[in-house]
């Protein structure tokens, strides 16, 4: 890496040095990281006007519940809680 690069980064993170400034930007990405998936989920929840759960238990129950649409639907609200599960013990290994 560059010395300019870590230059710009011990710069933007205010950190001494540059292990900790990596500390800095990974336990920032895993927050970020965190946050954006809440909002999918939520985004998902209301949507549907249910939880993943709910939704899990109650998706053929809904018109065209078993359509190639809802099944797609179902892998990708799937994909964020597994990931935001994923990201959020991440973060409590990283602390």
């Amino acid at each position: 890496m560059s010395t300019t690069v870590q230059q710009q980064i011990l710069e933007c993170t205010k950190a001494t040095t540059f292990d900790n400034a990596l500390a800095i930007i990974f336990s920032d990405y895993l927050r970020y990281k965190i946050y954006f998936l809440k909002n999918e989920n939520i985004r998902f929840e209301a949507k549907w006007g249910m939880s993943f759960e709910e939704f899990e238990v109650n998706s053929t129950e809904l018109p065209n519940g078993m359509s190639y649409e809802i099944e797609q639907e179902y892998y990708r609200w799937e994909a964020v809680i597994t990931e935001l599960e994923y990201f959020k013990s991440k973060l409590k290994e990283w602390k």
